[in-house]
């Protein structure tokens, strides 16, 4: 079923160049390094992608114009237009946050949550237990986009798939990492065409009554 993706506040990726590497890369990745650390403070306070919904449409627009720049500079491998649409996406926040002060509008009540965005762009989010469950969905009336856990609940899950084998697992290997094996990265997109039903027609290569008799 098709759904309509909500325009993000997207995080671009930053990651340390491989050396040797093309000389913009590396400026690239130096200057957004500062972009990617001023929308970890925002988000903290403010929550992933609430004010963006929050502020006036014309703001809105404005901010969206800002990082669409830098996607642009990107693009052009400019060093001077690359630093400066950074630096403006950066003042972009601050307009947000000044709009909500002027606005009464609260930050995010902090109660331990940890906020993940999956790749569909609906934000994951684990939260201590009931209670703090309710403050949190207080600053997020009515939303669509964010699926809210507690940890008892995730346990509850866990506890029950695979009959409790994954949190033995865990115990036996503490640092181990639960990962997907579906789609393109694992089996689960493969035909299956191994009848596991009908007796096999397949000639015996080998005389497993002898065998047995060994």
């Amino acid at each position: 079923m098709a759904t309509n993706k909500r325009k993000v506040l997207t995080s671009i990726e930053v990651r340390q160049p491989s050396f040797p590497a093309d000389r913009f890369e590396v400026f690239r990745n130096a200057v957004l390094v500062e972009l990617e650390n001023r929308k970890k403070d925002h988000d903290a306070k403010w929550g992933i992608d609430r004010l963006i919904w929050l502020v006036s449409t014309e703001l809105r627009e404005k901010v969206w114009a800002q990082l669409q720049r830098v996607y642009l500079a990107q693009e052009s491998r400019d060093d001077e237009k690359m630093a400066k649409a950074v630096s403006g996406m950066c003042k972009a926040y601050d307009a947000m946050e000044a709009w909500a002060t002027a606005n009464n509008v609260e930050q995010v009540a902090d109660v331990r949550q940890i906020e993940w965005r999956q790749p569909d762009g609906v934000i994951f989010v684990v939260v201590p237990d009931e209670k703090a469950k309710k403050v949190y969905l207080q600053a997020w009336p009515g939303t669509v986009d964010r699926i809210v856990w507690t940890i008892q609940e995730i346990a509850i899950i866990v506890n029950k798939q695979a009959q409790g084998q994954i949190n033995e697992l865990k115990r036996q290997w503490p640092g181990s990492q639960l990962v997907s094996v579906g789609g393109p990265s694992g089996f689960d997109d493969m035909e299956n065409d191994i009848d596991m039903v009908t007796p096999s027609r397949t000639p015996k290569l080998f005389d497993t009554k002898a065998f047995a008799k060994a």
